[in-house]
């Protein structure tokens, strides 16, 4: 696939199979919701016209929380609905009239716009009405952006792709998420907790069986969600590398992109789950702030975070691998079981650790709950961090390959000692260093500014692609004019 798609014609046409395929999963997710066992008299054909009962929603919170938690609002329901019959249309509408391709292209995209969209009004209205707890993750979701996009110089991933890839995964990942599983809890449960737990013969609940049902339920609804959200997160990094495809798109490149989408949906369910346990903490065990120490400072690039990146970098691996199918499952298994393990093994570990720690102690809330949360991540933590070495050595030879090329063209943007310099990330930062020491920091800026042009330089000299020739002559110049800002800087 990452071959063969080279021109915009085709990236739209998979970009709207991808949009494609999630409406006709979210389809077979409404035949399964309609035909499932109902489990109450009066229980509506769509479990998300379900209104809770008048005890829950007299709780201020309860019944708005359990609804952008697994349920999908109606009035975003209705929304769907509309935006995919407005897509049905322009495509046929495109069919009929044969439009030229470059109006075909936009109204291909504003289709993707239609069938996709209406899914980001459930964590919008998230990340809206719980604004104050937005403001307060944004602080350190931004520093992890800042570390995806600084923290690799050498053909790093564009800022444009990268706001995409958080916002995909804001957006759809966390919206398609919710609603196809909020559809799946209803469907599951009508499965698996049959009428005679609620409506025993004795007319008294058999409390104990409907317990272990609603426990398999769960279950099962965690493995659905980890199902779902890879495949949604592996279809936003597929869309990005096709349409970023003219840069180095190596291992690096994917597993960005994947941290980047893992990390928008980390925003939104960090948003929620804090809000949830702020206002539950007495009865659920916890405490909002406890959850945005978990989810937002001991665990941020964590939890999906790295999920993402290990899809991301799995997929760019497929891509140069004659077992693609195997090596973009193998990501996908790990993603899915790292993220169920997070949710149910952290979990038993801590109820098997029951009464041992005082629960909100010190000891518990700095150490041991941290722990019992990041345990079963750390394999796949540890997996994400091996594909980014490996995936650097790589391109560190690209580096030097393409700096080598570059100085040999006699252009002077970059020199053969320079080169020495620019393809060690070690001698760039010492010289950033000894820069400032001697000639301030403005000097040592503009060294960094050019150190950062010249590796744009390097990096379009290594894509090597000839549809690129002009953006070369302009990187080069670039790098010419910074070169005599600091040499009049320095003097």
């Amino acid at each position: 696939m990452f071959q063969v798609l080279r021109n915009d014609r085709a990236v739209t046409a998979s970009a709207l199979l991808i949009a494609r395929g999630a409406i006709a999963l979210y389809l077979v997710e409404l035949v399964g919701n309609l035909t499932r066992p109902r489990l109450l008299p009066d229980e509506p054909s769509l479990s998300i016209f379900y209104k809770m009962p008048s005890d829950l929603t007299e709780m201020p919170g309860f019944s708005d929380s359990f609804e952008k938690l697994m349920a999908m609002p109606s009035a975003v329901f209705w929304t769907v609905l509309a935006g995919i019959a407005a897509g049905v249309l322009i495509q046929l509408f495109v069919a009929v009239t044969r439009q030229p391709d470059r109006r075909a292209a936009l109204l291909t995209w504003v289709t993707l716009g239609l069938l996709l969209l209406p899914f980001g009004l459930i964590p919008l209205v998230v990340v809206v009405e719980y604004f104050p707890l937005t403001l307060a993750c944004l602080p350190s979701t931004a520093f992890v952006l800042l570390l995806l996009r600084s923290g690799v110089r050498f053909a790093r991933v564009p800022l444009a792709a990268l706001l995409a890839a958080f916002g995909w995964g804001a957006l759809i990942v966390f919206g398609l998420g919710r609603a196809y599983t909020g559809l799946a809890f209803a469907t599951i449960s009508g499965y698996m907790i049959p009428k005679d737990y609620l409506h025993p013969a004795g007319g008294d609940l058999d409390l104990s069986q409907f317990l272990r049902s609603m426990y398999r339920t769960i279950d099962l609804v965690i493995v659905h969600l980890g199902v779902v959200n890879a495949l949604v997160v592996a279809a936003g990094v597929l869309m990005l590398l096709l349409l970023f495809r003219h840069r180095i798109t190596d291992t690096v490149t994917g597993l960005t992109l994947g941290a980047a989408v893992g990390l928008g949906y980390s925003f939104v369910e960090s948003i929620l789950f804090i809000k949830i346990y702020g206002s539950f903490g007495s009865i659920l065990g916890t405490t909002g702030g406890f959850e945005y120490w978990i989810r937002q400072s001991i665990g941020l690039l964590g939890g999906q975070v790295a999920f993402g990146a290990v899809v991301g970098a799995g997929l760019t691996l497929a891509a140069r691998s004659q077992r693609r199918v195997l090596v973009a499952s193998a990501a996908l298994v790990a993603a899915i079981g790292g993220a169920t393990a997070t949710e149910t093994l952290s979990g038993w570990l801590s109820g098997r650790l029951a009464g041992q720690v005082d629960t909100g102690s010190a000891l518990d809330t700095l150490v041991v709950s941290p722990l019992l949360w990041l345990l079963p991540q750390l394999p796949f933590i540890a997996l994400a961090v091996m594909l980014l070495v490996l995936g650097l050595r790589e391109r560190a030879v690209t580096l030097r390959a393409a700096a080598a090329s570059e100085a040999a063209t006699g252009h002077l943007a970059i020199t053969p000692a320079e080169e020495l310099v620019l393809i060690s990330p070690t001698l760039r930062l010492w010289a950033l260093v000894r820069t400032w020491r001697r000639h301030g920091r403005g000097t040592a800026l503009h060294l960094h500014r050019l150190q950062t042009a010249q590796l744009d330089l390097a990096s379009w000299r290594a894509q090597n692609d000839p549809d690129l020739e002009a953006q070369g002559d302009e990187l080069r110049t670039r790098v010419l004019q910074l070169k005599n800002v600091r040499a009049v800087v320095g003097s």
